[in-house]
């Protein structure tokens, strides 16, 4: 075998005293309620994963500016036509996708199933829509890139129990916008779409949710989408998914399902997924009418929570230094805005994207986060990237998939939501995770890492033939001891899969070494031509030849 490159996911070490820690009182990870604040003059983080996809139900609005280009009014659309929302400036959508049926036949659900580790398929039985008939729910249009936006499916299935029952909510999401600013016929652009199962039981009572904010004042300019309640919102992580009379709780995921949904698109999707899942297996296909076919399945994984506060007095000086230009970043839990930092509490909000800038924001949180968790959620999550942040170190080969490149998926706190950053020089691709070392009950944290990779990326980067590909997993220690592992690598169906579990996150480096073997042309074998012979004459005279194509000579004839 022919050694190509080396690949490397550097992993941030988390072994730090904490002065403040906080501990939610739930009896379940999935319903973590965020801990007040111990009082004023203290700023918290909050790094609940699920919580962006489960902060709004769907909207859909309409801005009008005025010739200043402030926002005029804000109208909520259930369609387009509607009066007020005429696309005179820009629009924007949080549409949840529907089960696709003779009304909803693109950007859509065709189908949801789940099996068992040893691969048995498992019932799923229609168990209706939860917050059927929203108040602002609208109908799409295909012709402009708008998606339905109504309520999350619910499934029962029976064989796949968990603690809560055995109803489980699948609340898959696109946002998107569409601005006069790029063209006064644009069609909307769907800016990312993300997706997630969770186990639920359903309580009864006086709820309310998040919707999109028709509120001209709140809006400094359209390039804000604020959120507004409706009623009485239960406070963040009391429910996956709420409405005005019922509060979807959720509830731990089984393990040992793989999950798996089938989405038909007509918003394409290009590039790179990231999850909260184990053992993905995706598939894109494009279908003769032009609609894209996405299919998924893997099995749910426990993540990190992370909930604590720091005094002001005492925070670290890489915390206030990254807070500088953001003094007031985030929510009040004591106070306003307009007090200073000693007079109010604040809480930021880790929740705002995988990018470089929440994994510096995370890792300076790290002395006051300690080397515990406050919770281990399950969670099954597919996002798209909302952007590729630094982009100076990606190869050109991430751009040359025609469509779908790949998927990273990490049990991490947080990581980085784009594919591996390649280094030109050294030939070498990095992911960076960043995580406690310990879980909520003090167990040590076994890292998952997986990379699903277009093949023909793959043979980009590295200058492989049509070949088979190869690879061979280290996972290293800082010490430079072995660190124990189960390792996957193989290459089905056009995509290079690679997997590390069971490492620990006291920062190891997982090195991956792509291997093809080299084409060793075949020695030619020189084959001695078969030779024949022939009896010539001339009058009473004869002669033979023998040749590989033998010919009488001069006067003679072949007899």
């Amino acid at each position: 075998m022919k050694r190509i490159r080396k690949f490397s996911v550097l992993l941030v070490a988390v072994a730090l005293v904490s002065p403040a820690l906080a501990h939610g009182a739930d009896s379940y990870d999935e319903q973590h309620l965020a801990s007040p604040a111990p009082a004023k003059n203290f700023q918290g983080y909050l790094l609940q994963d699920s919580a962006e996809i489960t902060r709004f139900n769907s909207g859909f609005i309409s801005f009008k500016v005025n010739s200043a280009q402030g926002v005029e009014s804000i109208t909520a659309c259930s369609a387009l036509g509607q009066t007020g929302c005429e696309f005179t400036s820009k629009q924007f959508y949080r549409a949840i996708l529907p089960k696709c049926d003779s009304a909803n036949t693109v950007d859509c659900i065709t189908k949801v199933f789940a099996k068992t580790d040893d691969g048995k398929e498992l019932d799923i039985q229609p168990a209706g829509i939860f917050a059927d008939k929203g108040k602002y729910d609208f109908q799409g249009d295909p012709s402009q890139n708008l998606p339905t936006g109504g309520g999350a499916i619910l499934v029962k299935i029976p064989d796949a129990p968990h603690a809560g029952g055995d109803l489980y909510l699948i609340k898959s999401e696109m946002v998107g916008v569409r601005d006069t600013n790029n063209s006064p016929t644009a069609k909307f652009l769907m800016q990312r779409m993300q997706t997630g199962i969770f186990a639920v039981a359903i309580e009864k009572g006086t709820f309310g949710f998040m919707s999109m904010s028709t509120d001209p004042k709140q809006y400094p300019t359209t390039d804000w989408l604020i959120g507004a309640p409706v009623g009485n919102p239960p406070e963040t992580g009391k429910c996956v998914m709420s409405s005005a009379t019922e509060c979807a709780k959720g509830y731990p995921l089984p393990q040992n399902v793989a999950f798996g949904l089938q989405f038909r698109m007509n918003n394409q999707l290009n590039g790179w997924l990231h999850g909260r899942m184990k053992a993905p297996s995706i598939t894109l296909v494009k279908e003769a009418a032009g609609t894209q076919l996405l299919t998924v399945q893997a099995n749910a994984i426990k993540v990190p929570l992370i909930d604590v506060w720091v005094n002001n007095d005492v925070m670290p000086a890489g915390l206030k230094d990254y807070y500088a230009a953001l003094p007031k970043w985030g929510s009040t839990t004591f106070g306003t805005k307009d007090q200073p930092l000693s007079e109010i509490a604040l809480r930021r909000d880790g929740n705002d994207g995988n990018n470089a800038n929440t994994m510096k924001e995370f890792v300076n949180w790290l002395p006051v986060i300690g080397d515990k968790a406050q919770g281990m959620p399950t969670a099954w999550m597919l996002k798209t990237m909302i952007s590729f942040g630094d982009t100076k170190n990606e190869s050109p080969c991430f751009a040359q998939s025609n469509g779908f490149a790949g998927v990273v998926s990490t049990n991490a706190a947080q990581y980085l939501d784009g594919p591996p950053s390649f280094d030109k020089n050294e030939g070498v691709l990095d992911y960076k995770v960043a995580a406690p070392h310990l879980t909520s009950t003090g167990d040590v944290f076994k890292g998952t890492y997986d990379l699903v990779m277009s093949s023909a990326v793959a043979r980009c980067l590295y200058g492989f033939s049509q070949a088979p590909i190869g690879a061979t997993i280290s996972i290293v220690s800082e010490t430079g001891e072995p660190n124990i592992a189960t390792t996957l690598v193989r290459e089905k169906d056009g995509f290079l899969n690679l997997a590390a579990y069971n490492f620990t996150f006291s920062s190891p480096t997982v090195r991956v070494k792509l291997t093809q073997e080299k084409v060793i042309p075949k020695a030619s074998v020189t084959v001695p031509a078969k030779k024949s012979t022939i009896t010539c004459v001339k009058g009473k005279t004869s002669k033979k030849v023998t040749a590989v194509n033998p010919k009488c000579p001069t006067g003679y004839k072949k007899k």
